[in-house]
């Protein structure tokens, strides 16, 4: 009943501006959050020992990974805005799948280092300027993310507001890469990784009451 009254409201309202293509939304995103990115790396400093990390594949992988994660996720966020989701629903598994990607290239070969105790070790640490880094990051682009998905006509913000925020905090992961001068992998799981899955959830909660299409309220006849 719902679906049948937001196809008769889009009849109702006649002709629209249409939307950008999603790959032109996404490009044109990632292009001004890498800006955005190194205003920030500009106030805060690249790690002293960046030009030495450059030279490890391993990190130059991880980084493109995680260019590879925000750009995907945005996309799929752009394609998701739309109410048949660009005709690819699928879309959303292409980030997700590159989770598991950049699991492999950041951590793989460190089971020693994220054995349990040392995790455990790690949260006694209290490194919250981490997350809060992250966070900082991440407010503002996420807040204009959520206004441009907004602008379509989701009907699964869910996945919406999952992908908007998975695209702001993964390239907060990457200026925190290159600003940290912190490569324990128990580290990056329990101040980086955790957090920005927690963010995640609460993106994808979010976009229910930020995302979601609603109809005008009709008068009572």
């Amino acid at each position: 009943m719902e679906t049948q009254r937001l196809i008769s409201h889009f009849v109702d309202e006649g002709a629209a501006r249409p939307l950008k293509h999603p790959l032109y939304q996404a490009l044109l995103w990632m292009t001004g959050l890498l800006l955005y990115l190194m205003v920030f790396m500009f106030f805060d400093g690249f790690r002293p020992n960046l030009m030495e990390k450059l030279q490890d594949l391993g990190f130059i992988i991880e980084l493109l990974v995680l260019c590879l994660l925000g750009g995907s996720a945005s996309f799929a966020a752009f394609c998701l805005s739309r109410p048949d989701s660009f005709q690819m629903s699928w879309v959303k598994y292409l980030p997700i799948s590159l989770v598991f990607v950049w699991i492999l290239t950041a951590f793989i070969g460190a089971r020693d280092e994220i054995a349990i105790r040392n995790l455990l070790h790690s949260i006694t640490l209290g490194q919250f300027d981490c997350p809060w880094h992250i966070l900082f990051f991440s407010s503002v682009p996420g807040i204009v993310m959520f206004i441009l998905i907004r602008m379509g006509a989701s009907i699964r913000y869910y996945w919406a507001g999952f992908m908007a925020t998975l695209s702001v905090t993964s390239l907060a992961y990457l200026f925190m890469r290159l600003v940290e001068d912190n490569d324990n992998p128990a580290h990056l799981i329990i101040w980086h990784a955790l957090p920005i899955f927690l963010m995640c959830l609460v993106g994808m909660y979010a976009g229910r009451y930020a995302l979601k299409w609603r109809l005008p309220i009709q008068p009572q006849s």
